[in-house]
């Protein structure tokens, strides 16, 4: 929806209508169901903003200072790239902020009380992720909630959707990116091979870029890549790396969240991943069906 100055709502619903009848509710107690937007209008600075439209997005900040995105997967857990915590492995030096459009915003900033990067992260390019524990367990309200992140392996095929953005930098925006195979990646970046090297971009990566003439940046690393199946956005990719800026010709890598499940299992004993009800979608689903960057920056045209 586009907020005008005829559209101010409340936040006082706790449930947006999608969850009704949606077969991809989890009913946990901590859980109200992934993957679900609460979008409402708000006067933010004098101008009527919409809000609450990826409610799980974070602002990763160290000493302070932003770094990276990542997403609400969990009460007490956050997604995020491996390489987002090079800086330190120290959980006090980081805090994050949760519910906020812009930053600098007056949002809720929360401690961390442990990083946990993937065992096998080594060379800013494989394994790039990681999960990050909150010192306490979030309260879910329709300004923050969770992610859902999926078991599939990805929304195959092309969108035509139209790119969202504003113009301030660190504004939370989204940009339509398609999916590109993995072997047409690794053609793209064949020049960066290592002797006898076959493959640069692994089964653990998603290929993905626009084609509506922007690029999402490096600033954006640890941000969500989503589609939207049955009216429930479904987390796809954590945005990883790029070779450059306005390279259109250089896909764009994240780190495949269905090639990590068992890893993401293993370190949140309680974690619901959407499994089931996704599979059994017809194949046209992820051919047609949206398919977004979520992140907070700046988009720059290519």
């Amino acid at each position: 929806m586009a907020c005008g100055s005829g559209d101010l709502q409340g936040l006082s619903l706790p449930l947006s209508p999608g969850r009704l009848g949606n077969p991809l509710f989890v009913g946990e107690p901590w859980f109200w169901g992934c993957g679900q937007t609460n979008v409402s209008c708000r006067v933010v600075n004098g101008k009527v903003v919409d809000v609450g439209k990826w409610p799980w997005q974070v602002s990763i900040l160290f000493l302070g200072v932003y770094v990276c995105s990542g997403s609400l997967i969990h009460q007490q857990w956050i997604l995020t790239a491996g390489h987002c915590l090079q800086r330190s492995l120290e959980p006090s030096q980081y805090s994050v902020m949760v519910g906020v459009q812009h930053l600098p915003e007056n949002g809720t900033r929360l401690p961390l009380s442990q990083i946990v990067i993937h065992e096998n992260f080594r060379n800013f390019m494989s394994n790039d992720i990681a999960l990050l524990k909150l010192k306490d367990p979030i309260v879910w309200s329709p300004m923050i909630q969770p992610s859902c992140a999926a078991l599939l392996k990805g929304c195959q095929g092309k969108t035509s959707l139209s790119v969202v953005n504003q113009t301030a930098p660190y504004t939370l925006q989204e940009v339509a990116v398609r999916i590109i195979s993995n072997r047409i990646c690794n053609d793209r970046y064949h020049f960066l091979f290592l002797k006898d090297q076959r493959m640069f971009v692994g089964k653990d990566m998603l290929c993905a870029s626009s084609e509506l003439g922007v690029d999402s940046c490096q600033s954006n690393s640890g941000s969500s890549m989503v589609c939207q199946l049955n009216k429930t956005w479904i987390q796809v990719g954590v945005e990883s790396w790029s070779f450059s800026c306005k390279r259109h010709l250089f896909p764009d890598v994240y780190t495949s969240t269905a090639h990590f499940t068992q890893w993401i299992q293993g370190q949140i004993s309680n974690v619901r991943l959407i499994s089931s009800a996704c599979s059994a979608l017809p194949g046209r689903v992820f051919r047609t069906g949206y398919l977004l960057l979520v992140f907070l920056g700046s988009l720059w045209l290519l």
